[in-house]
């Protein structure tokens, strides 16, 4: 199955955020996500809310990296918690979500390792556009 995204930049005109970039995520035309404010990889944290929301099952089968003091082998940007404590692997009751702030190569990295193929299309100063394919659900591959 292949989907486009579009992530699209604009600026908030709202009274308590005018000024502020957002940015939106679109696949296949409907707004999946979006964030705003700066300082901080916007593009990334869109596409991990995206992932993080429609691949929960594939993401539990991942162990999470917290940085370089983590001596597991695992994923950058990747959180599991349950009651207020990060785990490097996923159990039962735990949550799990991405930090797209980590970076978009952080998010991309994850995507290809649950199954997912993003393609660059085009880019422009208010939006890139680019491809995802989804591979079968069996092929997914448990743990890193």
């Amino acid at each position: 199955m292949q989907k486009t995204l579009v992530f699209k930049w604009t600026v908030s005109r709202g009274q308590d955020t005018y000024g502020y970039n957002i940015c939106s995520l679109w696949i296949d035309g409907k707004k999946v996500a979006s964030c705003n404010g700066g300082g901080y990889d916007m593009q990334g944290t869109c596409f991990g809310d995206y992932i993080a929301n429609n691949y929960q099952d594939r993401l539990q089968k991942l162990n999470a990296n917290y940085g370089s003091n983590d001596k597991i082998k695992g994923f950058y940007g990747l959180i599991i918690s349950k009651e207020g404590k990060r785990l490097n692997k996923y159990r039962p009751g735990a949550r799990v979500s991405l930090d797209g702030a980590c970076g978009f190569s952080s998010i991309k990295t994850i995507a290809e390792k649950i199954g997912l193929t993003l393609e660059y299309i085009h880019g422009s100063k208010n939006e890139n556009i680019y491809t995802l394919t989804e591979k079968e659900k069996k092929q997914c591959k448990k743990n890193t």
